[in-house]
Order: structure tokens, then C-alpha cells, then sequence
């Protein structure tokens, strides 16, 4: 497999990771994003402990990918149903 070792700065502190060379753009736009929720973070309101800001960078980010990915889950279903209904069809007299 395509592994590497890559080094990602989340909230200041550094983390080693060993990830599939294929992950690797996903990786660290996951890690911009998550900066950049925290930078946000620290602007908007009175957090100081970085845990929370993570803790909260996390949700965000989280909710962001969800709402992204519910369009996506709701015309891939809407597809099975009309494929659904198309053998149903077929084979109802």
C-alpha cells in the first residue's frame, strides 16, 4: 500500500500521522478546516480552553459535512425508489 508519514498541526500542537498516499489532500483540508473553525471560534466568542474549541471545531465541522451530504443521501434514495417502482411495475398486472 501507498503509506506515508505526514505531520498536521491542529490548534497549535503537532500530530504525526501514517496515512494511504490517496488520503492525503483530505487529511490536511480536514485539518484546514478545522483551523480555520477554531480561528473562528476565538474571534465570535469567549473561549479559551482549547478543548472546547476543538470539541466545538469538531461539531462544526461535523454538521457542515452532514448538511453537505444530505442532498447527496436524499437523491440516491429518491433513485432507488424510482428503480423500485419501475420493477414493481413491470411485474404488478
Amino acid at each position: 500500500m501507498d503509506e506515508r508519514s505526514i505531520r498536521v498541526e491542529l490548534a497549535g500542537r503537532a500530530y504525526p500521522l501514517t496515512i494511504h498516499q490517496a488520503e492525503e489532500e483530505n487529511v490536511r483540508r480536514a485539518v484546514d478546516e478545522i483551523n480555520e473553525s477554531i480561528t473562528r471560534l476565538k474571534e465570535n466568542y469567549p473561549l479559551t480552553d482549547k478543548q472546547d474549541m476543538l470539541a466545538m471545531a469538531a461539531m462544526e465541522v461535523a454538521v457542515r459535512a452532514m448538511n453537505t451530504n444530505a442532498p447527496k443521501q436524499e437523491a440516491d434514495a429518491s433513485a432507488a425508489l424510482t428503480g423500485i417502482e419501475k420493477l414493481l411495475a413491470e411485474i404488478t398486472p
